[in-house]
């Protein structure tokens, strides 16, 4: 298991960093490489699969996480 952590002040861009890593936003520009795998070309199987493994919990955790 791996674990990575982005902290900083308020506004530094910790929560579009996260939605951009699972694309629930898509950039504009630049690229995103996890693992040596480019995430921003995944087909939508490869993407639902991939997001299997990437867990983000935003700034507030109570309103991220799934009662279920």
């Amino acid at each position: 298991m791996k674990l990575s952590v982005s902290s900083g002040e308020s506004g530094c861009g910790k929560s579009t960093t996260g939605m951009s890593l699972i694309r629930l936003i898509n950039p504009t520009s630049g690229e995103i490489y996890f693992n040596n795998e480019d995430v921003l070309s995944l087909k939508y199987k490869e993407l639902k699969a991939f997001r299997k493994d990437i867990q983000v919990i935003f700034q507030d955790p109570y309103s991220s996480l799934n009662p279920k």
